[in-house]
């Protein structure tokens, strides 16, 4: 008898101290049920624990949201991209074109996907659920996204080893005589000090970066990039060697990316505070560094100077179109994503306009920072701002560097500027990844589980798939991704089918009123339904369709890809916009085969978010 008294007295306490009850032998005979109490308390609290790790995060505070969207997408495009095409494109004539897409596209798109996934709370594969046939564009998404995160990782790397050259004793893309260079070498002070080298053809050789021209002189800078950076070989089909410096460089950059998002969204945004912000801290420092410049005034000016006669152009509102809906990330699922984290009545209206503002108005300041050293150059080699101006890596990874190497203390100046890129880059990728996972996780919800694991293993099969740009062939393979995977007509189809999904088989008024549900009534009804029925739709098919027409067969410099190569670009498009049709085809027969109506693949009831608890919106994951 008294070993049974003992046993249950310890029993007792056991229970009670584990559920914070103190439960004594007396209650247990008053009340026998208690002890069954107590252990499905026990078991139950054991369940929510687990329970709350399926559960998606959420943000934070309200503003959290707001650095998201102006880390996802302030990134390269807005440094590199936007001051050449405003330069080449009318200049400030390039502002009317660049503001009305801004106005009549940007905006009513960054609501309507933002608005999408906040309006249930989950992520875009079930944001879509509401119209079946559509739910391809999910699909597509992803492997835009895919083909966008693998590439966008190789042009980090690159800005990652001008980064720790920049600490060199002598900027190593400033001076000839290098193992890398060849005998036609020539630096930025000899061109500016030599005025029988003082010629257009060679300053275009210089600037874009070509060394088949008939004087065969390069600058230092140029083969800096080209054979010490990218090694590049002769052609698509010759890969060559490994580059060691740059694959130990992508390894790093993705174990940092690991690191950055594996805890999930409320992490991220603690990361993202940083890397969202300190680059406008870099941009100023830049801009008025260049500003102080002798020749900055005629840089800006270059930049500025309208030609309203390139308005008349269809290549300039196409182009501006095109950095419109790169700049933003319409068209992906990062947006949706970022809305998704949102409580159900959060301001998403108030949130993208100021999102839309500071990513036009960063832009526009980066032209001043960009420009106005670039006028330095030029009027330090006796020439033009044309001649010294080009896009993408030639202004990042040449003309840029190669101007900064000309500063007092070029080391200072050059490892700011590329840190400025690296962030940029950074909380971009932060973004994309996360958006990636979150298809996972919101698709497969027991993987959240085991989120680190798979982390981890979706951020080694991506560094995989990069490492085919970083051999001496990779930028060749970097410029298929480029042109074709992450951007061109593919994403204006994408963006077509969002509109006309959206305003015509989900119905605008419908969608309207869901919308004023979440955040009470708005002026604006009148735009935004244009843009989503009529204007968006109409424009964006228009220029997926002047991309296909006007589709010219793919170069890099001189360099014309073989017949196979174009094959491969071309399908690389067509593997992110096919899913498409080919899901709207598939739901179409598998729904009419099991229920004989089409209907119910067009449309399905919403989920009703007014009945589910606010415990359940408003849940986090540990």
């Amino acid at each position: 008898m008294i070993p049974v008294i003992i046993f249950t007295q310890l029993q007792t306490t056991f229970v009670g101290k584990d559920t914070g009850k103190h439960i004594n032998r007396s209650e247990m005979d008053d009340d026998k049920g208690s002890y069954t109490e107590v252990k499905e308390t026990e078991l139950k609290s054991v369940k929510v624990k687990k329970d709350r790790k399926l559960k998606r995060q959420q943000w934070s505070k309200s503003w959290d949201f707001v650095f998201a969207l102006l880390g996802g997408s302030i990134g390269l495009g807005n440094v590199w991209r936007f001051p050449y095409l405003c330069f080449k494109n009318g200049g400030g004539a390039f502002l009317i074109p660049y503001i009305f897409f801004v106005v009549i596209l940007a905006i009513p798109m960054v609501i309507l996907e933002t608005s999408f996934g906040q309006r249930v709370g989950r992520g875009v594969m079930q944001s879509w659920s509401g119209i079946p046939i559509m739910k391809g564009i999910v699909f597509a998404q992803a492997v835009v996204l895919f083909h966008s995160s693998t590439n966008y990782q190789v042009i980090l790397v690159w800005a990652f080893k001008y980064f720790v050259k920049s600490f060199s004793a002598v900027l190593p893309w400033s001076t000839c005589g290098n193992p890398w260079n060849t005998p036609n070498c020539i630096t930025t002070e000899q061109l500016g000090n030599a005025p029988n080298l003082q010629n257009v053809s060679i300053l275009s050789n210089i600037s874009s970066g070509d060394v088949n021209q008939p004087n065969g002189t390069t600058s230092s800078a140029t083969e800096y990039w080209l054979y010490e950076v990218l090694g590049v070989s002769s052609g698509i089909d010759k890969p060559g060697n490994f580059r060691p410096d740059l694959v130990l460089y992508l390894i790093i950059l993705w174990i940092g990316m690991f690191l950055a998002t594996f805890k999930g969204i409320k992490w991220t945004a603690k990361v993202v505070y940083v890397t969202a912000s300190l680059p406008f801290v870099l941009i100023m420092a830049v801009l008025i560094r260049g500003a102080t410049l002798d020749g900055a005034a005629n840089g800006i000016k270059y930049y500025l100077i309208p030609d309203a006669a390139k308005l008349l152009k269809v290549e300039v509102w196409v182009a501006a179109a095109t950095q419109v809906v790169y700049s933003f990330s319409i068209g992906g699922p990062v947006l949706g994503t970022l809305g998704s984290y949102n409580t159900y009545h959060h301001n998403f209206w108030r949130d993208s306009c100021i999102f839309c503002f500071a990513n036009s108005f960063t832009s526009f300041v980066t032209g001043f920072a960009v420009f106005s050293t670039l006028g330095f150059m030029a009027k330090f080699q006796n020439t033009t701002v044309e001649q010294v101006a080009s896009s993408g890596p030639g202004l990042a990874f040449i003309a840029y560097p190669q101007t900064l190497s000309l500063l007092p203390l070029p080391q200072f100046w050059s490892a700011i500027f590329f840190l400025m890129l690296l962030l940029l880059g950074f909380d971009t990728k932060f973004l994309q990844q996360e958006s990636l996972m979150a298809l996972v996780f919101d698709n497969f919800p027991h993987l959240r589980r085991r989120k680190e694991l798979v982390h981890a293993v979706a951020c080694f099969f991506l560094m995989l798939a990069g490492l085919s740009m970083v051999t001496e062939g990779g930028v060749y393979i970097f410029e298929i991704y480029n042109n074709y995977g992450a951007a061109g007509w593919c994403l204006f189809f994408i963006v077509t089918c969002e509109c006309l999904s959206i305003s015509w088989l989900y119905g605008f008024d419908r969608y309207w009123e869901e919308m004023e549900d979440m955040i009470g009534r708005k002026r604006g009804r009148l735009w935004i339904k244009w843009s989503w029925k009529f204007l968006g739709p109409a424009m964006s098919f228009a220029i997926c369709i002047y991309y296909l027409v006007i589709n010219k067969p793919l170069t890099y410099k001189d360099y014309e890809y073989p017949g196979w190569a174009q094959v491969i670009a071309h399908m690389m498009s067509l593997s992110s916009a096919l899913f498409i049709p080919g899901y709207a085809i598939y739901k179409a027969i598998t729904t009419y085969f099991s229920d004989g109506k089409l209907t119910k693949a067009i449309y399905r009831q919403p989920i009703e978010l007014k009945s589910v608890e606010k415990e359940d919106l408003n849940s986090t994951s540990v």
